[in-house]
């Protein structure tokens, strides 16, 4: 009977890990910009959902302070339930909640976590062509299948 009951939670436990290793995988979002091409590994969270939802659309971003690039939605998302504090490190993809906009840090801004900024994702791949437009630039995002 022990033997069995084992048998049994083992059977359940092996269940339980085949369950969490067959989750989906993380959503990645290709931008394309200028010729150039950076891919966005994102987090599993209300923002990102919001932000797959617009998708694909295209974007004007403009440089912000010489460490980031920022653009608008093109319609308010709903922030009050996403989960807020990021540490603001180069690659990083994010929404400034304050002004409800979506940026990205191309250099290192800081080491604190900073509440204002709720996570999206970080650049995969791609980061030096985005630190390399000097300019506003038009980027298609959509999500990668």
């Amino acid at each position: 009977m022990k033997k069995l009951a084992l048998l049994l939670c083992l059977g359940l436990l092996g269940g339980a890990v085949r369950s969490a290793a067959e989750q989906k995988e993380p959503m990645k979002i290709k931008m394309t910009f200028n010729g150039r091409e950076a891919v966005l590994l994102m987090q599993d969270n209300v923002a990102t959902a919001q932000l797959a939802a617009l998708l694909p659309a295209e974007f004007t971003f403009r440089d912000f302070a010489g460490e980031e690039k920022i653009t608008d939605f093109p319609r308010p998302l709903d922030l009050s339930a996403a989960p807020r504090g990021m540490v603001a490190s180069a690659g990083r993809v994010f929404i400034y909640a304050p002004w409800g906009n979506m940026g990205i840090f191309y250099k290192e801004h800081g080491t604190k976590l900073d509440k204002s900024l709720i996570w999206l994702g970080d650049v995969q791949s791609g980061l030096e062509d985005l630190a390399a437009q000097k300019r506003d630039f038009r980027a298609r995002l959509e999500i990668m299948k």
